[in-house]
């Protein structure tokens, strides 16, 4: 029943989301634009150089990357590929040389930027293992003091290396080698351009649980002390998502450093222990503003808040918004739509019916932010389909652990937002990502 109701560097880059992590997984630098690929057309060993694929990829052979360097005003241009089940966008570097590929989990909620090397106990992968030995450019990295940032490091006295350690919301994990390596990118004129000397960390004991082993491992664009965006990247990136259910689209982009698309509405942003904090105020489903103190979205210490994050897959509310919310939403459709159970541990209350078309004309869900930026959520959104298409459900969640907030990938579909660590502001612009990949 219907209801009416974007160095100058462009990178091949493919981006993926996932669930919100423990340690925040669910001078000027030239600019790289990333554009995003969709997961669901790519296969083992096809991944750099497929000539049509969800995003109009001008990938590179990797035998050619040695022969084709770029000009100093060609921008880096990545392919950005969503992930419907479990929703992620994964990121196609190259990294050593000679450069292999590799595929990421782009992660704004994470610093360190880490692969799966050999030796290794790793989690499958769908493509080749990076094996460091074969690498003409790979270094250890020194073990400076950094007891604030995370991961947290220490010298292993036997072998002299400095290693890691990272434990995720989900569980998942990973240690290994505090290292430095070549990073190459491909540009917009069909050439390359490489970063040298890039920490990152060299995983050798790593695990996922997030049901998604697609990944090589996680491009850490958080705030700290182990991030690439404030290492080599001028403190500013953006990003523009289209639909996760459509693996066609090739518009969606990733744009590292000056050249990143900070327009829009801004909202100031808030650093705390390597996390994005906004200021959520309230939250509104069409026209009507939930009754929610304001003060649920507030941050006590390393409590409650708000945080932005793409290493996010659904949407989590703290417990007093959530409820308040889902019943809403169960009002308008409890009526009208039998109820199912959860299929899905992140996703509830479940419905049964077709999501397009039995959501026809539903409410936005808007969130309202410090200095009146929003962000709208529409039906693809708001809920999530079953694989057979005959249910669907809320594609939200409750956080009873610490109260905290987090604005996940999903919630950012449709949607162009930029960051400057600098200004200290968020930009949020509803956008075709077409109109910006030009």
């Amino acid at each position: 029943m219907a209801i009416s109701l974007t160095l100058r560097i462009r990178a091949f880059l493919l981006i993926t989301l996932i669930i919100l992590t423990f340690s925040k997984r669910c001078i000027s630098h030239p600019k790289l634009t990333l554009r995003l690929i969709h997961t669901k057309s790519i296969k083992p060993q096809e991944s750099l150089n497929r000539k049509n694929g969800y995003f109009r990829s001008k990938s590179t052979p990797v035998s050619r990357l040695d022969n084709l360097w770029t000009t100093e005003t060609a921008d880096i241009v990545s392919h950005v590929t969503p992930i419907p089940n479990p929703a992620a966008f994964l990121a196609n570097i190259s990294i050593g040389d000679p450069p292999i590929p590799q595929l990421l989990l782009i992660d704004t909620g994470s610093d360190l930027t880490w692969i799966q090397c050999l030796p290794c106990k790793c989690y499958p992968q769908t493509i080749p293992f990076f094996h460091p030995s074969r690498s003409s450019t790979y270094r250890n990295a020194s073990c400076e003091a950094a007891p604030h940032a995370m991961p947290q490091i220490f010298r292993d006295e036997k072998t002299g290396n400095c290693r890691y350690h990272l434990r995720y919301r989900d569980f998942s994990s990973t240690g290994g080698v505090l290292a430095k390596e070549k990073l190459t990118f491909q540009t917009s004129d069909d050439g390359i351009i490489s970063k040298p000397n890039i920490i990152f960390g060299c995983g050798q004991d790593n695990s996922d649980n997030s049901g998604f082993t697609q990944s090589s491992g996680v491009l850490g664009l958080g705030p700290g002390k182990f991030s690439i965006v404030t290492n080599y990247f001028s403190s500013r990136f953006s990003y523009c998502f289209g639909s996760l259910t459509d693996p066609t689209y090739p518009h969606n982009i990733l744009i590292l450093g000056d050249g990143a698309k900070t327009e829009g509405d801004p909202t100031p942003l808030e650093i705390y222990k390597d996390r994005y904090y906004l200021e959520l105020q309230a939250i509104s489903l069409g026209e009507k503003l939930l009754d929610i103190e304001p003060g649920t979205f507030q941050r006590y210490g390393s409590e409650g808040g708000t945080v932005i994050d793409t290493g996010c897959s659904p949407t989590i509310l703290a417990r007093v918004a959530y409820e308040t919310l889902s019943e809403e939403i169960d009002i308008l459709l409890g009526e009208v739509l039998r109820r199912v159970k959860d299929w899905e541990p992140y996703t509830n209350p479940c419905y049964e019916g077709n999501l397009k078309l039995d959501l026809y004309g539903f409410p936005v869900v808007t969130f309202h932010f410090a200095d009146g930026a929003e962000l709208a959520l529409d039906v693809e959104s708001l809920f999530v389909s079953s694989g057979s298409g005959d249910s669907f459900c809320l594609a939200m969640t409750m956080d009873s652990f610490d109260d905290m907030s987090v604005i996940g990938a999903m919630a950012q579909q449709n949607y162009n937002v930029g960051y400057d660590l600098r200004a200290m502001k968020v930009y949020f612009q509803r956008t075709d990502c077409e109109v910006l990949d030009s």
